[in-house]
């Protein structure tokens, strides 16, 4: 695969992760990046706007704009990537839906989305898809009446387990999210990430931010702390892997938690 190391800067962050081999990778504007030893690099193949960017155990899913000169439709639909983004298959929708909001869980592939704009087919709403993108249908959304939504979350391997967070706390639905229940209220959740194992998930609390992870087998909390942020620094993306976090920030800042320890690879997106 070809790739060109970045002394720029990256553009808004749309989603972000770790590919297999443990690299921590990015999704912009303008493609995809990865971090290496020596820093980031830009991935070379199909460098579309990706939105709703989300890793699965054999690829990514994802959503948003094709790059100039694509042969594909605007927008993408749903698109399927493997071998870090070479390799693309549109499942659903191109040149109907743009998904900024989409979750995918990591090992059951099942997909749960907000459609903001009227498709020839879907009208505006929440929508599951059990078949990895191919077709959807309307989630009921019982149980949520009151509360606000500020994401949703795929469980990692349930594929009919799906959680809403915002600032009523979180609920969670186990048929595929026609009804939910409360799971964590009286907390005000601005990102989360679901494993088979954790739910890891932040919290503002006045003028700072709180990172807990659950273990949902034992139900034991266990509290980390973050690393400093700014005023402009408000956590979007958060992601478990393999005993790792990563975190993004609304200034395109990114840090990786390993060994007790967060590192930033990142800096308000100059990767130079």
């Amino acid at each position: 695969m070809e790739s060109d190391k970045n002394r720029h800067r990256s553009s808004h962050i749309h989603g972000a992760g770790f590919w297999p081999d443990g690299r921590p990778v990015i999704a912009t504007h303008t493609g995809l990046m990865e971090f290496r030893k020596d820093g980031w690099y830009e991935l070379s193949s199909n460098r579309h706007d990706y939105m709703g960017f989300e890793l699965v155990k054999d690829g990514f899913y994802a959503s948003g704009h094709p790059e100039q000169d694509s042969p594909y439709k605007n927008p993408l639909g749903v698109v399927h990537g493997t071998d870090k983004g070479e390799t693309l298959d549109i499942r659903s929708l191109e040149g109907e839906a743009d998904f900024h909001y989409m979750s995918a869980g990591f090992e059951s592939e099942s997909l749960y989305v907000y459609l903001e704009t009227a498709t020839s087919e879907l009208e505006p709403g929440f929508y599951r898809s059990l078949d990895g993108g191919t077709s959807f249908e309307p989630m009921k959304m019982n149980g949520i009446e009151g509360r606000g939504i500020a994401g949703i979350t795929a469980d990692a391997s349930e594929p009919k387990r799906v959680f809403v967070y915002g600032p009523d706390g979180i609920l969670v639905s186990d048929d595929g999210g026609d009804t939910f229940e409360p799971f964590l209220e009286q907390k005000q959740i601005v990102t989360m990430t679901s494993t088979k194992e954790e739910l890891a998930s932040i919290a503002k609390d006045g003028a700072s931010f709180n990172l807990v992870v659950s273990n949902l087998t034992d139900k034991t909390e266990t509290t980390v702390e973050l690393p400093s942020l700014n005023a402009d620094s408000i956590p979007i993306e958060l992601v478990s892997q393999d005993g790792r976090l990563l975190l993004a920030t609304s200034d395109n800042s990114v840090y990786v938690y390993e060994s007790e320890e967060w590192t930033q690879l990142l800096q308000a997106g100059k990767v130079n």
